[in-house]
C-alpha cells in the first residue's frame, strides 16, 4: 500500500524533529510531505523520505493543505495520513495510529482523538464545531476538531472547496460525511500545546471560532 503523510506546520516546536524521525522509521511509510506555512525560521529537514513545500508567508492550515493536495493530485497513493506539526507522541503510539491505513476501506475516514486531555478551556469552540457538523450532516462527530486523520487518496478529486484557515477540518469533515464516508473515531495517545484561558489562548480561540463561523454561514454555497 502506498501511503503519504501530510503535515502542515508553522513555527514548529522542538518535538517536530522527533515526529519526523519516528515517522521516517516506520517501514511502510515512504513519503512524508511537509508544508512550511511561512515559518519565521526556515525549516531544515534531514529526512530522506521528506519533501518540503514552502509558503513565503503564513496563509493558514487550509491553504497549506490546498498546496499539499495540489502537489499530490497528479501522483498515485492509496491513503493520506494527516498530522499536526506540534504533535507529541510516543513512537509506538504513532505507529499504531498509522497502521489504521491497513483496515480502512475506500469509503471510510479515521479521526484520531487524544485520550488524556486536561480540560483547560471553556469548550465553546468544540461545541460550536459539533453543532455546525450536525446542522450540515445530521450526524454527531465527537472529535470533529482533531487534525489527526486518515483519508482515502481517491477523495481528493471530490473535494470542491477548502477554506484557508482553521475552518478546514470542519469543512472537509462535512464534505466527507455528505459524500457517504463512514467516520471512525479511534483512540490515539498524543498531546500538543493545549489552549487554556490566557489572553493569547483566548485570542486563538476567537480566531478559530471566527473561521468555523465562516464555514457555518458559507458552506451551503460551496
Amino acid at each position: 500500500m502506498n501511503i503519504v503523510v501530510v503535515i502542515p506546520v508553522y513555527n514548529p516546536p522542538q518535538s517536530f524533529k522527533k515526529l519526523l524521525l519516528d515517522l521516517s522509521n516506520i517501514e511502510f511509510i515512504k513519503n512524508i510531505l511537509v508544508i512550511d506555512d511561512g515559518s519565521k525560521k526556515k525549516i531544515l529537514l534531514k529526512c530522506d523520505k521528506c519533501i518540503i513545500l514552502r509558503h513565503d508567508k503564513n496563509k493558514g492550515k487550509g491553504a497549506a493543505l490546498k498546496t499539499a493536495f495540489e502537489y499530490l493530485k497528479d501522483r498515485s497513493f492509496d491513503r493520506i495520513i494527516l498530522l499536526d506539526g506540534d504533535l507529541k507522541v510516543k513512537k509506538e503510539e504513532l505507529q499504531a495510529f498509522c497502521e489504521k491505513v491497513f483496515v480502512l476501506n475506500d469509503k471510510q475516514m479515521v479521526i484520531g482523538y487524544p485520550i488524556k486531555v486536561r480540560k483547560k478551556g471553556f469548550g465553546v469552540v468544540k461545541k460550536f464545531a459539533k453543532f455546525v457538523v450536525r446542522i450540515y450532516t445530521r450526524k454527531e462527530v465527537e472529535h470533529c476538531l482533531s487534525g489527526q486523520r486518515i483519508i482515502p487518496f481517491s477523495v481528493l478529486k471530490d473535494i470542491k472547496y477548502i477554506p484557508d484557515r482553521y475552518g478546514v477540518d470542519i469543512s472537509m469533515l462535512i464534505d466527507f460525511i455528505n459524500m457517504g464516508y463512514e467516520i471512525k473515531e479511534v483512540e490515539f495517545d498524543f498531546s500538543h500545546d493545549e489552549k487554556g484561558k490566557s489572553l493569547k489562548d483566548l485570542l486563538h480561540k476567537i480566531r478559530q471560532m471566527k473561521d468555523i463561523f465562516w464555514v457555518f454561514i458559507t458552506k451551503w454555497r460551496a
